[in-house]
């Protein structure tokens, strides 16, 4: 029997970046995306965004299984994005793989397959704030076949790419009694809300402590805010960081 052609993801690379460049709103970045993994062999995308428990994405999978995942918080359980944090490289994954798991781990697996979910290839990067970026491939083959990337650097490229069309598509929706933080009060408090202290967020930034606690206060302020911890979630809930 014939040995199977060998697909290389970076034939379809250069080709995504273009698109995103062009894109302009959501759904030419998802028939982007689409055309990208149709071209790659595979029926589904997904990116994802992660920083702790926290997930922002974009995907073609089932409808009722995005419902599920989001409803189930399977962010925190979901071994391929576990194997990305680790790895930050691309990898092949699949059911088969994943049998050493544990029983929560497989019934995961045994669910996302009812959707036609079994197989696929993750191309993770390095985000800012301590995010993980991630452009999924999925398939409903047991296996996702011999598919290589050759370039890491190129595969890494695109998925910032996309990551970045995304933070500007979202950066251009209007948003109603918007508070205006600076750059530096932002930036605190981005670096507060993943638990970094004046004194880490000081070193960070290369300025003093006292420098730090001003830019919160200010922050605070604008927020109309009763302490750190509240101003943090009231600029989370209005997408200012």
């Amino acid at each position: 029997m014939p040995a199977k052609l060998e697909r290389v993801l970076d034939d379809h690379l250069d080709g995504l970046i273009d698109a995103m460049e062009l894109a302009r709103d959501e759904p030419s970045i998802k028939t982007a995306l689409q055309e990208f993994a149709t071209d790659s062999g595979f029926e589904h995308f997904a990116y994802f965004s992660v920083r702790v428990s926290d997930a922002r994405g974009l995907s073609n999978y089932p409808l009722k299984w995005q419902e599920r995942y989001v409803s189930n918080n399977y962010v925190t359980l979901d071994p391929v994005i576990a194997q990305a944090k680790r790895l930050m490289r691309p990898f092949t994954w699949s059911m088969k793989q994943m049998q050493s798991l544990g029983r929560a781990e497989r019934k995961f697996f045994d669910e996302a397959a009812e959707f036609g979910i079994r197989s696929g290839i993750s191309i993770p990067v390095k985000a800012g704030f301590g995010r993980t970026v991630m452009l999924t491939l999925a398939t409903n083959r047991d296996e996702p076949g011999p598919v290589v990337v050759r370039d890491v650097a190129l595969a890494a490229t695109a998925v910032a790419f996309v990551h970045i069309s995304l933070i500007r598509l979202s950066a251009k929706l209007p948003r109603t009694g918007q508070t205006d933080l600076s750059p530096r009060e932002a930036t605190c408090l981005a670096w507060a809300s993943i638990g970094k202290t004046m004194n880490e967020t000081a070193k960070l930034l290369t300025i003093s402590e006292r420098s730090v606690r001003f830019y919160l206060e200010q922050a605070r302020d604008k927020l109309g805010a009763n302490n750190v911890a509240h101003a943090v979630r009231l600029a989370v809930e209005r997408d200012l960081i």
